[in-house]
């Protein structure tokens, strides 16, 4: 394994985010991770195409994650949140090494790492807390700035804390890595009905796969609209040939 700061990694264009946690799945806690992560991928220009959430259950974390990465392709990355802390029901590293086929080994530089964090509070590395720095072997583990926790990294899978603070701390930090070509967009807005518009954006739609055309209902009086159009593309090219189909098909106004 390695140990560094963040570097800029091959770009990826997809991502998928497995969130692991009974406590999840009972309502015990809410997910605060998930809206946070899908926007700053879209600021991006990272497609987020899979959220699941599983239990802390090994046969479901390894399985869903090759399902997941068979997903994402090879230059795709998966994001994983919970089940790294020192208990019984943390496995989430042990699930990953056994989904990936390989064993898992202490990571030295992290044990030292957490006896700085730890012994000056007079807490010991004990067996448990040891867990937390037994990784996959040949990951590559990042480091965020004033943390202990590693991030580690294997085939593209990034395995981080679920706790928000931790986990929204570690992405920053590592941020650079993970960029794509960024969405423009452009938005319509009529006075029409969304049942008056479906066929029409249907054929636009079709005619122009590369842009995401997105219909939402005013959902209040006096927004001064019946429908909002969204349009996103990669290119300002493709934007603005969606956008005067849309212009010469329907009555709409930016």
């Amino acid at each position: 394994m390695t140990l560094r700061p963040g570097s800029v990694a091959a770009q990826p264009s997809l991502a998928a985010f497995l969130v692991i946690g009974n406590e999840i799945l009972t309502g015990s806690i809410q997910d605060a991770n998930t809206p946070w992560l899908a926007q700053l991928l879209y600021r991006q220009g990272v497609d987020l195409v899979r959220v699941e959430y599983i239990p802390d259950e090994k046969a479901d974390i390894a399985s869903t994650l090759l399902r997941l990465k068979e997903r994402v392709g090879c230059d795709g990355v998966i994001f994983t949140s919970g089940g790294i802390g020192p208990t019984h029901d943390d496995i989430t590293y042990e699930s990953i090494a056994h989904a990936f086929g390989v064993p898992l080994e202490v990571h030295q530089p992290t044990v030292e790492a957490m006896k700085a964090h730890y012994e000056p509070q007079g807490k010991e590395v004990n067996e448990s807390r040891l867990r937390m720095a037994t990784l996959p072997a040949g990951c590559e583990v990042l480091t965020t700035p004033d943390m202990w926790v590693p991030m580690a990294c294997i085939k593209g899978v990034y395995i981080l804390p679920g706790i928000p603070r931790l986990f929204k701390a570690m992405i920053t930090a590592n941020s650079q890595r993970f960029h794509g070509a960024a969405y423009l967009s452009t938005t319509l807005f009529s006075d029409d009905g969304e049942g008056d518009v479906a066929q029409a954006l249907r054929d636009i739609a079709a005619e122009h796969p590369d842009v995401r055309i997105g219909s939402y209902p005013s959902t209040a009086d006096g927004q001064g609209y019946s429908v909002k159009l969204q349009l996103e593309a990669r290119s300002q090219d493709l934007l603005d040939k969606a956008k005067n189909a849309i212009s010469n098909a329907l009555t709409v106004r930016t």
